[in-house]
């Protein structure tokens, strides 16, 4: 929706979200991120669902580890799913136990 919606506006990118809360008439024109989320199921993404079970366990990651609570709920949902190998640039990650990090160059 960002992405789109300063093209469309020829806004930014500093600030954009707080800018598109603003604006918030203009979301019903935006309609690529439509497309987009199609495009999940035909590349064969499996999408998770977040239970309250994976929120709880979340909570408890981010008081261990000190995480926000967005890289809580990733850490317990790759958890959940046997994943230990994670592409960021989020250093916070490198506070968690048996979790390797992969930086972009």
């Amino acid at each position: 929706m960002t992405l789109e919606a300063m093209q469309q506006q020829g806004w930014p990118l500093a600030g954009i979200a707080a800018r598109l809360r603003k604006h918030h008439v203009e979301i019903p024109n935006l309609s690529a991120y439509l497309q987009g989320i199609a495009d999940i199921a035909r590349m064969g993404i499996q999408v998770i669902p977040i239970t309250g079970l994976l929120v709880e366990g979340a909570t408890r990651l981010c008081r261990q580890y000190e995480l926000l609570i967005g890289d809580g709920l990733i850490v317990a949902v790759m958890r959940q799913q046997g994943l230990t190998q994670l592409a960021s640039s989020d250093t916070d990650f490198d506070r968690v136990p048996g979790l390797t990090r992969y930086a972009p160059v």
